[in-house]
């Protein structure tokens, strides 16, 4: 099983980065166009919708807000991510060491996904979609346009 790892920095604060993480309204332009749907505990079911179709399903299994906020992953958007297992998608926050810069650190760990080159294929999108976030919350503009569904 891989384990990615990605980490950055971004001049907003935490607040901010949580709910570009966490708002429907703000997660499609950096997420391939996808709307995130969260709710505010753990236990409880969350989804990433496009065109009213649900692309990314999953439980919440830690919601600590503004820090942490961990999920259970099952993609859907293409045939060869449904054949993949249920994996673990955790975010984390701090904005401790870098608050004088006016800077949050974004953690992303991504693991229980087999070896595969959709796998490799995950990682590029985690890195493409974690360079929008940044862009947008620094420039208040997209990287790249959001799709259409």
């Amino acid at each position: 099983m891989s384990t990615q790892k990605i980490q950055l920095a971004i001049k907003a604060p935490a607040g901010e980065v949580w709910r570009a993480l966490t708002d429907p309204a703000i997660s499609p332009a950096y997420y391939y166009g996808f709307e995130a749907r969260f709710p505010t505990s753990a236990g409880e079911p969350y989804s990433y919708v496009m065109g009213g179709r649900e692309v990314i399903s999953g439980t919440v299994t830690d919601y600590v807000e503004g820090e942490r906020l961990g999920m259970t992953f099952r993609g859907s958007w293409a045939p060869d991510v449904a054949e993949l297992p249920e994996s673990r998608v955790t975010y984390v926050l701090s904005d401790t060491a870098m608050a004088v810069l006016g800077l949050t650190q974004l953690t992303l760990t991504h693991d229980g996904l087999p070896e595969s080159t959709t796998a490799d294929d995950i990682e590029r999108g985690w890195v493409l979609i974690l360079s929008g976030l940044k862009t947008l919350l620094e420039t208040s503009a997209p990287l790249v346009p959001a799709p259409t569904a």
